[in-house]
């Protein structure tokens, strides 16, 4: 692993899948970002740093957060889950509130978002990645909800 100067918690707890994978092509080309998916194993988005919450999509399925340093991070909860008109997703917070590392941004029914066909892998990318010398995600096949998930190099100077 490379030397970072911090890293991004992972907003859910699931299974970490590289964006490639995913069926969304904008996701899977790095057209939106730099990131990864999760697949959830429970119906939580958590706040993953201290935050502005920049966006949140008028279906709920959206997050839109940036920090104090500037960084810009979106989590798309499942693929194509737009198309569900916000039912299944309940956002805790409005667009320029601030929220704390851990608070509950949004919850969401995993069971009746599956059932109605869709898929539950959620993109979390670095919107603004382009901005640092290096973004690179974890490891690891599974990640609980505060776990290290995104690691950001600033500079080729910085230690």
């Amino acid at each position: 692993m490379f030397a970072y100067d911090y890293a991004i918690s992972s907003p859910l707890s699931g299974k970490v899948v590289p964006l490639s994978k995913v069926s969304d092509l904008d996701f899977a080309s790095g057209a939106v970002g730099i990131g990864v998916a999760i697949e959830p194993t429970e119906g939580r988005v958590y706040a993953p740093f201290d935050c502005i919450i920049d966006t949140i999509f008028y279906t709920n399925n959206i997050v839109g957060i940036s920090s104090e340093k500037g960084l810009e991070l979106m989590i798309h909860i499942g693929i194509d889950t737009i198309k569900l008109d916000g039912h299944y997703f309940h956002a805790n917070f409005f667009e320029g509130n601030k929220a704390r590392k851990g608070d509950l941004l949004v919850d969401f029914d995993i069971d009746a978002i599956k059932n109605n066909g869709f898929s539950l892998a959620s993109p979390v990318v670095v919107i603004n990645g382009l901005s640092y010398y290096k973004v690179f995600t974890t490891d690891k096949e599974f990640v609980d909800y505060n776990d290290d998930l995104i690691f950001i190099k600033e500079s080729r100077l910085s230690i």
